[in-house]
């Protein structure tokens, strides 16, 4: 509740000063850019994601003077008619699905936020300080998320089948096991299910949580909605607070591990 005090002042003083309306892409970066941003900047999501994690169109239309910032630019779904334009990074380390998981990792999480401040601060440097007290609050609200997964998470077995959990599991101190990445390009195939049966009935002979996500495959999905030991992980909306949508992971993990026969 202090931070929460201590928060809502920064807005109050900043509130009748907008800076821009932006259009993001893809969702993480809106909800990153809709963080740090806080009201005076007004955030659009080009796309949104499906239950079974795809993308898809969610704003078509924007006004003229709308700021497009995305994450680099080879995103291979961005609105066309804007002029100006924002990258977070001109290219990737590594091939974009490996890169996605990094929005699920707390470690890398505060970093991201740090290039969407960057960019923001950019449209109007009179405002870096305002982004700045922002970024401060986002990286103290994971810090608390973190601490909320470690302290409920710490020591619990489960099973990684997720798509784009990995660190975030890893970060809250559980006992994690996950497949090689070779499984996983079979199972993605829909291929290997006798090994993915005998996996899973492993872990629920362990007393082992079995964890899996909207951008698990497909294969996956199909097989822990039917087992008692398994959960499968939603993807945000586009109207949750990122640090809160992590928080609710958490929880959610604990209350399902607890509810394991």
């Amino acid at each position: 509740m202090f931070l929460i005090i201590c928060f809502y002042p920064y807005i109050a003083l900043s509130a009748e000063k907008k800076v821009a309306t932006i259009i993001a892409v893809p969702p993480e970066v809106a909800l990153l850019t809709r963080f740090i941003g806080g009201p005076v900047v007004e955030v659009l999501s080009y796309l949104d994601w499906t239950e079974d994690g795809t993308l898809v169109v969610h704003t078509k239309t924007f006004p003229k003077d709308t700021i497009l910032i995305a994450l680099t630019p080879k995103e291979k779904k961005i609105p066309k008619g804007i002029s100006q334009v924002k990258y977070l990074y001109e290219f990737l380390p590594q091939g974009r699905e490996e890169f996605d998981k990094y929005f699920f990792d707390p470690a890398s999480l505060s970093f991201m936020a740090s290039r969407v401040l960057i960019a923001l601060t950019e449209l109007d440097p009179s405002m870096y300080d305002y982004f700045q007290r922002r970024l401060a609050e986002f990286q103290s609200r994971l810090d608390s998320v973190v601490n909320v997964g470690r302290e409920i998470l710490s020591g619990v077995s489960m099973l990684d089948l997720s798509g784009r959990m990995e660190f975030l599991l890893k970060a809250s101190s559980a006992r994690v096991k996950r497949p090689s990445q070779e499984w996983f390009d079979l199972w993605e195939k829909g291929e290997g299910s006798e090994e993915l049966v005998k996996c899973m009935e492993r872990a629920k002979s362990q007393n082992t949580l079995v964890v899996a996500d909207a951008w698990s495959p497909k294969i996956i999905k199909d097989e822990v909605s039917n087992l008692s030991c398994g959960i499968l992980l939603p993807a945000p909306k586009l109207d949750d607070m990122w640090t809160s949508y992590l928080h609710d992971l958490y929880l959610a993990l604990w209350n399902r591990f607890k509810a394991v026969p």
